[in-house]
């Protein structure tokens, strides 16, 4: 019989043990009974003795084998049978001994599995109830398989591992493997989250000013270079920022030369004279050029000149030796663009807060405005890229003066400051008490100041307003006019026009004359005691340009008044009819009048030409977004700027008068938009306040930082 330890050993398990010998039959060990004497056989061989048998073992006797011997004999012959047949061959029984006695009654088992052979997995019956938890032992895997639930599973009888064994020694290397092909590509990962915004490093210094391209021509004598004379054109950049062309200063030289006259015709055998020869032309290999404003499909942003040279030589179906570049004629293209950068002037109140500058005012190389650092409020210096606190306290509607900054205090009165000495303070209790008189709208002419404040509630609560005047020599204040509600007040050749109602309430455009100090209506836009109401004044040489209503004819329309002849006109009816265009924001650019109205369904960007009375519609924002007409201009660098909203928000846009091309500047805020304004024109750069969504409102700047050259 085999040991628990000796069955363990061939991989069996406790439960499997106890079962199988659950349904072995009982031993007992019988004694054999003595046999009869032998009859002695003669033989040369030695007799060999009669061993003990007892069941389950071959007798000695049968097998010739001593009973040592045969046990040996047997463990080993179990050893190589048992994998094969755990219960037919290694477990066969051996003869049969006499009945024993019946033993008692076992308690009942549980029930166990029967195990099976096979040789192969194909050999395996349907698993299915019949043989549910039976165990069949593979021989050709060596392994054991069980039927459960209608499906084969293998069972593990892996003990736990040994020891490792010691290293072997190191084989030789092998032949390297060809390599395998690659592997088809994986999905791109899903895009990971944007990083928070990192702070924002110190500005850096400001870059140079950019060179102006500059173009000289001049008359070419006859000579080698024109044996007829011609043009000689100069281009070059202006290096030393003169604006003049210096010969060191000159890049390329070009000559246009003029073509040989045609000789005489010789005259008649009748004497007469002969028909005038053809006249002479240029070459065929003549160079020529022409320098024009660069389109903006160049991305220039209306910055750019196109300077194209080329031969004067016909090709492309172009008449030959004109002296007129032709567009299949041109060879070379050189184009010369100005890049300006837009960004955060000054984080002055450091949050989301911002400082909220706004009247900006420019006193020879300093730049004041109001705002708020966060801690304190008041007027601020700005020069050389360091800013000061100037003045403590409130200042609305500041205006420079000359030498000095004006506007409302925390009194509600009219205040002064000095830089010089950096003093300030209040000129005149224009309405004494506590009641304010709310001055604005300081215009100088020549030590004068002129504002519009009340000094009395009047019957409404609010009361007229007077013009008043400021002497900055003596510090005098004095009333002008009482009770005509002066506004838009302007500067025109030594005198003050402004508009201003007289006693019946007709609003008109007046004027304050220097030289004998008078004040009175000077043009009657709308005769009668309707009131024209003229507004947004931009001045023009000796011209005053204005929003107006004549009346019957015509609604709110764009009005001039010559304030040399006294003259007025209707400049343009942009919306034709008596409802009027409604035109605001008047910017003067040169010869041009740049305006925001409407011609009755949008405001748009509108533009008038003085020299050859001509307007038209610039911009084309409202069509396609529905509101934000472009408003608040300023002229810098050649160019308009100004607040409009494509759909998007308010951002900083212009225009070039050159091409009429209109390019988004920067888009600040692009999710709600920057909402510009107060633009002015400060040491090279346009300077305005913006709302980037981080910083809250702060001064923001546009200048020129780059030249380029490049042929195209």
């Amino acid at each position: 019989m085999w040991t628990d330890e000796q069955l363990k050993e061939q991989g069996w398990t406790q439960p499997q043990i106890d079962q199988w010998r659950s349904e072995q039959p009982p031993l007992v060990e019988t004694v054999l009974a003595t046999p009869e004497p032998a009859v002695p056989i003669t033989s040369t061989e030695p007799s060999i003795p009669i061993a003990e048998t007892k069941p389950g073992l071959l007798s000695s006797a049968t097998t010739g084998i001593t009973p040592d011997k045969t046990q040996i004999v047997l463990i080993v012959i179990m050893l190589i049978v048992a994998p094969l047949s755990l219960y037919s061959s290694l477990f066969a029984e051996g003869p049969t001994g006499p009945q024993g006695e019946d033993g008692l009654a076992g308690e009942n088992g549980t029930a166990g599995s029967s195990f099976h052979l096979v040789l192969t997995n194909d050999e395996l019956p349907t698993c299915d109830q019949s043989i549910n938890n039976q165990i069949f032992f593979v021989a050709d895997v060596s392994g054991f398989e069980v039927c459960q639930n209608n499906a084969w599973t293998v069972v593990n009888l892996t003990g736990a591992s040994g020891q490792d064994g010691a290293d072997g020694n190191d084989g030789s290397n092998g032949v390297d493997g060809i390599n395998g092909a690659d592997g088809a590509d994986g999905q791109d990962g899903t895009n990971g989250l944007n990083g928070a915004n990192g702070q924002d490093g110190q500005d850096g210094q400001d870059g140079s000013q950019g060179l102006t391209s500059l173009i000289v021509s001049r008359t070419e004598p006859a000579g080698s270079n024109c044996q007829n004379g011609g043009i000689l054109v100069e281009t070059g950049l202006d290096d030393d920022g003169n604006g003049a062309l210096s010969v060191n200063e000159v890049d390329s030289i070009l000559f246009v030369c003029n073509g040989d006259t045609g000789q005489d015709g010789q005259d008649g055998l009748d004497g007469q004279d002969g028909q005038d020869g053809v006249n002479g032309s240029s070459t065929g290999t003549m160079m020529v050029a022409r320098l024009t404003t660069a389109p903006a499909s160049m991305n220039c942003n209306g910055t750019g000149e196109l300077l194209e040279q080329g031969m004067d030589d016909g090709r492309g179906g172009a008449v030959a030796q004109n002296g007129v570049l032709e567009s299949s004629e041109v060879l070379f293209r050189t184009l010369i663009c100005t890049q300006f950068d837009v960004a955060l002037a000054e984080d002055f109140n450091p949050g989301g807060s911002g400082s909220n500058p706004s009247d900006f005012a420019i006193i020879n190389s300093t730049m004041y405005f109001s705002g708020s650092n966060g801690t304190t409020s008041g007027v601020w210096a700005y020069e050389n890229g360091t800013t000061s606190l100037a003045f403590t306290g409130s200042a609305m509607g500041m205006r420079a003066v000359g030498h000095l900054l004006m506007f409302m205090g925390s009194t509600g009165e009219p205040w002064v400051y000095e830089p010089s000495n950096g003093t300030a303070w209040e000129i005149a209790d224009i309405f004494p008490g506590n009641q304010f008189s709310y001055p604005g709208e300081y215009t100088l002419i020549g030590t004068t100041v002129f504002f519009g404040a009340r000094d009395s509630a009047g019957s409404t609560g609010m009361g007229l307003f007077d013009l008043w005047a400021y002497e900055t020599g003596n510090h005098s204040v004095w009333k002008v006019a009482a009770d005509t509600q002066p506004t838009e007040l302007v500067a025109v050749n030594g005198d003050l026009y402004f508009a201003a109602r007289d006693a019946q309430g007709d609003t008109e455009l007046w004027k304050h004359e220097m030289a004998t100090n008078l004040t009175f209506t000077t043009a009657d836009i709308r005769p009668g005691i309707l009131s024209s109401s003229p507004e947004h004044f931009a001045v023009m040489g000796s011209t005053i340009y204005m929003s107006a209503l004549a009346g019957t004819t015509y609604g709110n329309e764009v009005y001039a008044f010559n304030t040399v002849n006294n003259s007025t006109w209707l400049v343009a009816d942009l919306r034709p009819g008596t409802a009027g265009s409604f035109s605001e924001d008047l910017t003067v650019f040169g010869t041009r009048v740049y305006m925001r109205a409407t011609s009755g369904t949008y405001f748009e960007l509108w533009a008038y030409e003085s020299t050859n009375h001509s307007f038209w519609e610039v911009s084309s924002f409202q069509s396609t977004s529905g509101s934000g007409g472009p408003s608040g201009f300023a002229v810098f660098d050649g160019k308009l700027y100004f607040r409009a909203d494509d759909g998007s928000g308010a951002e900083l846009w212009a225009t070039s008068p050159t091409n009429e091309s209109i390019w988004l500047v920067k888009d600040i805020h692009p999710t709600a938009g920057s909402s510009p304004s107060e633009m002015v024109e400060f040491a090279g750069a346009l300077h305005f306040t913006a709302d980037d969504g981080t910083n809250g409102r702060e001064r923001w700047s546009v200048s020129a930082f780059n030249q380029t050259i490049t042929f195209v």
